[in-house]
C-alpha cells in the first residue's frame, strides 16, 4: 500500500472510521430486531397449525420461553450499545439451537422442508451478525452452532448432511476470510496515520537508536507534502539524554534555512515516541554512494560535493541565534549525514550532537561526540567544540571522495584514534595526480592537525573553490553528480541516524 493510497487528511479518516462505526451499529440492532419479528412469526405459523398439528403444541411450550428471551436481548442491545457485539454469542448460543429444537419436535408431524426452511433464515441472520461484529471467535461459536443444529435437523429428516455441511464451512470460512481482510486494512491505516496528520510509507533507514520513514504530510484542507518522519524506537524513549539530543536536532533544524542543510519541519510525541519531520531528499546518502561506487569518484563530483559541504558549514558557522549566539557547531559531519538529491543538491542534516559554539549546550567540554574516523584531534581530546572541528571532518571527507580510500582506520577506537594524533597524511595528487593544485592544497591545509593552520572559516573554503575553479564550473559538477546517482539507479534512503 502506498502512501498516495492513504492520503485522506486526519479529520476525513476519523469521519469516515464514525460512519461506519454508526452504520455498524445501527445493522446490528436492526438484525436483532428482524429476528425477534422472525421469532414471532415463526410462533404465530406454529399457533394457527396448533388446532390440527400435534407437533405445534408440544413446541409451543418452548417457543413462548424463548420469544421472551429474545425480546429482553434485542431491548438490552438497542438500550446499550456497546453490548451489539455479543449478540452475535447470543444467537450462537441461543438462536439457532432453540429452532432446531422447535424443528425436531415438530418432524414427526412436519415435512422436513419446512423445517429446514425455518431454519435457514435463522442461520443466515446468525453468520451475518457475527461478521459484522468483526470477531474471529464469534464466527467460529456461530458457524459450529449452525453445523451440529443443522446436522442434528437433517439426520433426524434423513436427507443428505455433505452438502449442507459443505455450504455452511464455506460461509463461515468466507465471513472469517472478510472480517481477516478488513482487520489487516483498519490496522495498516492506523499504523500509517501517524500523529493525526502524517501518511507513514516504507520505512527506508534505521539506526540504534531511531528509524526513518517517508511520509506524507497531510494536514487539514487537503494539503499534502512528502517528507521524512524520523521516530525514536521505542527502548529509547525513555532515555532522557538521547531525548534531549534528539530535542536539540529539532530546536537547532527549525531555526536553519539553506539550500545546503535538510529543513526540520516538526518535532512533537505520539504515544509513547518522539518524531521529528523534515525535509525529505528523493536520493541516496554520501555513505551509500561511496559503497557502491568503491572507486574515486569522478574530479567534478568530488570538487562539487566539497564546495556545497562549505557552503552549508559556512551558512551554519555565521548563523546568529535570538539571543545573539554566534555560530553552530555541526560535530557530526561524515558521509551518512550527507544526502544527495536525484536533481543534484548536497544537503547536510542530522543535528542532534550540534550546538552554539560560543554557549553551554546540552553537551559540555570534555564529553565527546560524533564518529570517531571524522574527528578532529582536539575533539578527541575533549576540547570545546568550534567551527575548525568541522573544517577537518569536511577534509577528511573531501579526501575520500577524491581519493576513494578511507583516510583513517583501526582495528579498535584506540588505534584508530592513535591513527587520527600520529599517522601520516598522504596529500591527493600523491594518489590521485590529476587533482587541481588548488584543491590539493585545500584539503591539505584542512587537514592540518594545529586548528589554527586550518583555513580561517567555511566561507574562506568556499571562496577558495568558487564557480570558476571547480573542473567543469559548478553547473557541470551538478550535472556530473545527477548523472553518476542515475547511473547507480539510486533509491531515496535518508539518513536513520
Amino acid at each position: 500500500m502506498t502512501p498516495s493510497s492513504l492520503d485522506v487528511n486526519a479529520a476525513v479518516r476519523r469521519h469516515l472510521v464514525a460512519v461506519v462505526e454508526a452504520e455498524r451499529a445501527r445493522t446490528l440492532r436492526w438484525l436483532s430486531l428482524t429476528r425477534l419479528v422472525g421469532v414471532g412469526i415463526y410462533l404465530v405459523t406454529l399457533f394457527l397449525h396448533a388446532g390440527s398439528d400435534a407437533g405445534s403444541e408440544r413446541v409451543m411450550p418452548l417457543f413462548a420461553v424463548y420469544v421472551l428471551l429474545a425480546a429482553v436481548s434485542a431491548l438490552v442491545v438497542h438500550r446499550v450499545p456497546s453490548l451489539v457485539p455479543a449478540s452475535a454469542w447470543l444467537l450462537a448460543l441461543l438462536d439457532v439451537p432453540m429452532v432446531s429444537a422447535a424443528c425436531l419436535l415438530v418432524l414427526p408431524v412436519t415435512p422436513p422442508a419446512y423445517a429446514l426452511n425455518s431454519l435457514l433464515p435463522f442461520v443466515s441472520t446468525l453468520l451475518l451478525t457475527s461478521t459484522l461484529t468483526m470477531n474471529h471467535r464469534a464466527i467460529v461459536a456461530t458457524t459450529v452452532s449452525a453445523v451440529l443444529s443443522s446436522s442434528i435437523v437433517m439426520l433426524a429428516a434423513r436427507w443428505p448432511l455433505f452438502p449442507m455441511l459443505l455450504m455452511l464451512l464455506a460461509m463461515g470460512g468466507l465471513s472469517a476470510f472478510v472480517v481477516s481482510r478488513l482487520r489487516a486494512l483498519v490496522e495498516e491505516s492506523r499504523r500509517r496515520d501517524f500523529a493525526g496528520k502524517y501518511v507513514l510509507g516504507e520505512r527506508i533507514g534505521v539506526g540504534g537508536m531511531a528509524e526513518v520513514y517517508a511520509a506524507t504530510y497531510a494536514p487539514e484542507g487537503g494539503f499534502e507534502r512528502r517528507v521524512a518522519v524520523k521516530r525514536v524506537l521505542p527502548a529509547f524513549a525513555s532515555d532522557r539524554e538521547f531525548i534531549g539530543l534528539f530535542r536539540r536536532e529539532a530546536e537547532l533544524g527549525a531555526q536553519l534555512a539553506h539550500p545546503n542543510l535538510v529543513q526540520v519541519l516538526d518535532f512533537g510525541r505520539h504515544h509513547d515516541s518522539w518524531f521529528l519531520a523534515m525535509e525529505f531528499v528523493e536520493g541516496p546518502s554520501l555513505a551509500a554512494v561511496l559503497r557502491l561506487q568503491q572507486q574515486p569518484l569522478p574530479l567534478e563530483v568530488g570538487v562539487y560535493l566539497i564546495s556545497e559541504l562549505a557552503e552549508g558549514l559556512a551558512y551554519l558557522h555565521e548563523k546568529r541565534s535570538r539571543a545573539g549566539t554566534i555560530g553552530i557547531v555541526h560535530r557530526d559531519v561524515n558521509p551518512p549525514n550527507v544526502l544527495l538529491s536525484m536533481s543534484g543538491d548536497v544537503k547536510l542534516g542530522d543535528f542532534g550532537v550540534a550546538r552554539w559554539a560560543t554557549a553551554r549546550g546540552l553537551t559540555e567540554a570534555g564529553v565527546v561526540r560524533g564518529k570517531t574516523p571524522y574527528m578532529s584531534p582536539e575533539a578527541l581530546a575533549g576540547a570545546p567544540p568550534a567551527p575548525p572541528s568541522d573544517l577537518w571532518a569536511l577534509g577528511v571527507m573531501g579526501h575520500e571522495v577524491l581519493t576513494g580510500r578511507r583516510l583513517f582506520s583501526g582495528s579498535t577506537d584506540a588505534e584508530l584514534t592513535h591513527h587520527i594524533f600520529t599517522q601520516p597524511i598522504p596529500r591527493v595528487s600523491t594518489l590521485r595526480p590529476e587533482v587541481p593544485p588548488h584543491v590539493d592544497a585545500l584539503i591539505a591545509a584542512l587537514l592540518e592537525r594545529e586548528p589554527a593552520a586550518r583555513p580561517s572559516s567555511a566561507r574562506r573554503v568556499v571562496s577558495e573553490l568558487s564557480p570558476d575553479g571547480l573542473p567543469g564550473g559548478a553547473a557541470g559538477g551538478r550535472q556530473a553528480l545527477v548523472e553518476l546517482l542515475g547511473g547507480h539507479g539510486a533509491k531515496p534512503p535518508p539518513s536513520s541516524r
